[in-house]
């Protein structure tokens, strides 16, 4: 048996003693379809709960591209925590100015209000940004933010996050960059491929919080890079 072998066998045999487990999925997908200088003047606007809308174990397709998820339970304030990391990450990680959002909400609700069913999402946000002085807004919707039930290393069931990014440009109405994140954490023993995340989230089980707070930092780890 070679070497390799060895050690394959020995992290199985100490992930099974061990009840210790691994992410099935891999780091959040981010995607730039449009310029941006970078230093532009955002709009953060809160994280709207999916799962609120439509309730639970249902597919719901991203009200900007159509992408589809899974919802499932999010817990109380995850929006809020979404939304706080989120600004924390433009401090950060980007050079972006962000322009106060106190009255997103009040804009927000009047133009959705007074909105014909011609004018899609995407319409209503960026000018919602326009009417605030932004040249882009940032949107997110959560579908999933379950926390995990147990401790480190005894957990009865694991931690499950889903939610998506958007960054809008307000002048032409377009989508110029986007990032995602759906993750269930899984046994290590159902899959060794992601065997390098294990290790480095600690060899136990992770918080939804911490799964969140990785794939935030993660979109935003080369933004500013060409």
């Amino acid at each position: 048996m070679t070497t390799r072998s060895l050690i394959v066998r020995g992290l199985l045999l100490i992930a099974c003693c061990t009840g210790l487990w691994a992410c099935r999925s891999s780091a959040p997908v981010t995607n730039t379809s449009g310029s941006f200088a970078g230093d532009e003047k955002v709009l953060v606007l809160p994280f709207q709960d999916m799962a609120w809308l439509y309730g639970t174990d249902v597919n719901v397709r991203s009200p900007i591209t159509g992408k589809v998820f899974l919802t499932g339970p999010v817990e109380s304030d995850a929006d809020r925590y979404l939304t706080d990391l989120l600004v924390d990450a433009l401090r950060q990680q980007t050079h972006f100015r962000t322009v106060p959002s106190s009255d997103s909400p009040a804009v927000l609700d009047a133009l959705k209000s007074t909105a014909d069913a011609r004018r899609s999402p995407l319409k209503i946000l960026a000018q919602t940004g326009r009417m605030l002085d932004a040249d882009l807004v940032f949107k997110g919707y959560v579908y999933r933010f379950k926390e995990r039930v147990g401790k480190d290393y005894s957990a009865e069931s694991p931690a499950s996050v889903a939610y998506d990014l958007y960054l809008i440009d307000c002048r032409d109405l377009s989508v110029v960059w986007s990032g995602y994140f759906d993750e269930t954490q899984q046994a290590l023993t159902e899959d060794l491929r992601f065997i390098g995340t294990f290790f480095k989230r600690g060899a136990r089980w992770i918080t939804a919080e911490e799964m969140a707070r990785d794939a935030m930092n993660g979109m935003f780890k080369e933004f500013n890079k060409p």
